[in-house]
């Protein structure tokens, strides 16, 4: 006897607008929250900021004996993205509980390296559905095939 796992469900091409779903029963973690507008910084004011900064060193990852996960989104993107960096792991649960858009490097299952910008996250372990700028549709991407987090530059 053979049994099959069945794939992800994967919304029809067109689709308007990235959608905001409310939680499920499911176990999704969607933003509880719309994210707010960052107010436009003068890059020069910034850059002057970051050097007066005094030197700090991240903390260890919670799996290298560091302090513990700051939220449960962090523990379970960690689970199941494990290539991630610590500071990957965060920033993406970050935008997963606050509604930001991120850009992340993606391994697609032909071994093809793609850079996609993502909105709308929903994280569905061991999956992140999210509105994919690139395809224009909306999109489930296994997290273990997440390489690398970026934040999305204001235009």
């Amino acid at each position: 006897m053979r049994v099959e796992k069945a794939s992800p469900r994967r919304a029809a091409a067109p689709v308007p607008a990235p959608r905001r779903t409310s939680p499920r029963s499911t176990g999704r973690i969607t933003a509880t929250r719309e994210a707010e507008a960052p107010a436009a910084i003068d890059p020069n004011t910034l850059a002057a900021q970051l050097l007066a900064a005094p030197p700090t060193t991240p903390d260890p990852a919670p799996f290298d004996g560091g302090v513990p996960f700051a939220t449960d989104t962090e523990e379970i993107v960690a689970g199941w993205a494990k290539r991630l960096l610590y500071s990957d792991v965060r920033q993406l649960a970050h935008a997963i509980d606050t509604g930001q858009d991120i850009t992340v490097e993606y391994i697609a299952t032909s071994g093809n390296q793609t850079v996609r910008t993502l909105s709308g996250l929903v994280l569905d372990p061991p999956y992140l559905e999210a509105w994919c700028h690139l395809r224009e549709a909306e999109r489930v991407f296994t997290l273990s095939r997440i390489h690398s987090v970026m934040s999305v530059m204001p235009e």
